[in-house]
C-alpha cells in the first residue's frame, strides 16, 4: 500500500508538472492568428515620415508650434529620434513641411468646393464657405497658418525664415487665386479688391477664434459678396 502510494503521488507530481509546463508553454507561445495579425499591422501601418507629420500636426494644430519639443513629437509619432533628423534634418524643417501639407490639403479641399461652381465669384465665396466648414472641426482655433505666423512674428534665423514664409506662402496663393477670378469676372485683376477680400477672411477668422462662432466668417463672407456685386471698374490694376 506504501509503495502504491508513493507510486501514484510521484506519479500525479509527474503528470502535475508536465501539464504546468505544457500549459506555460501554450501560455507564453502566440498563436499563428496572432502572428498574422500583427504581420498585417506592421505591414499597414504608415511609415515614419507619415506618423511624424501626422503627430506634429495633432499637436501644432492643438497646442501651438513653439511649446511642443521634439521628445513630445517622437512619443506622438512613435518614432526615434534618429529618422526624425534623418527624414527632416530639425524640427524647424518639420514645422516647415507640416506646413506645407496643411497648405496642400487646404488648396485640395477649395479646389473640391470650388471648382463645381461656374461663376468666378461663387468660387472666391468658397473660400469662406470652406473657412466656415472647418472651423468648427478644428475647434474654433482659427487659421493655423495665422498662429504659426503669428509664433514668429520676428524670425531670428534662416529655419525660422523659412517657417514664417511657408506660412505666408499660403496667404500669398489665396490672394493670387482671387485676383485671377477678379479676373475672370470683372475683365482686370484688381489687387486692391483681392486685399480687401483677404482682409475680410482674416478678420472673419481671428472673429471667429476669439467668439468660438462661425457668425464672424459668415459676415465677411456677405461683405465679400457685396463687395463682388458693387466692385466699381475704377480699382487700379
Amino acid at each position: 500500500m506504501a509503495t502504491e502510494r508513493g507510486t501514484g503521488a510521484a506519479s500525479g507530481r509527474g503528470t502535475g508538472t508536465g501539464s504546468g509546463k505544457a500549459a506555460s508553454r501554450s501560455v507564453g507561445k502566440p498563436s499563428r492568428s496572432t502572428k498574422v495579425a500583427s504581420a498585417s499591422r506592421r505591414r499597414n501601418r504608415p511609415g515614419p515620415r507619415q506618423r511624424l507629420l501626422a503627430g506634429a500636426t495633432h499637436l501644432f494644430t492643438t497646442e501651438g508650434i513653439r511649446v511642443i519639443g521634439i521628445d513630445r513629437i517622437l512619443r506622438e509619432a512613435d518614432v526615434a529620434k534618429a529618422s526624425l533628423y534623418s527624414l527632416f534634418g530639425s524640427k524647424d524643417n518639420l514645422v516647415v513641411a507640416y506646413l506645407q501639407e496643411l497648405d496642400a490639403n487646404w488648396r485640395r479641399d477649395w479646389h473640391e468646393l470650388a471648382d463645381p461652381r461656374p461663376n468666378p465669384e461663387d468660387r472666391i465665396i468658397a473660400f469662406f464657405d470652406l473657412c466656415i466648414r472647418e472651423e468648427p472641426k478644428n475647434n474654433f482655433r482659427g487659421s493655423h497658418f495665422q498662429n504659426a505666423a503669428g509664433e514668429y512674428p520676428r524670425p531670428e534665423t534662416e529655419s525660422e525664415e523659412r517657417i514664417r514664409a511657408a506660412a505666408m506662402e499660403h496667404r500669398r496663393w489665396c490672394r493670387d487665386t482671387m485676383a485671377c477670378l477678379l479676373t475672370e469676372r470683372f475683365g482686370y485683376a484688381s489687387r486692391t479688391l483681392a486685399d480687401q477680400l483677404m482682409v475680410f477672411i482674416d478678420g472673419g477668422l481671428a472673429g471667429t477664434k476669439m467668439c468660438r462662432t462661425t457668425v464672424p466668417l459668415e459676415t465677411a463672407r456677405d461683405m465679400a459678396r457685396q463687395l463682388l456685386l458693387t466692385a466699381p471698374m475704377s480699382y487700379s490694376i
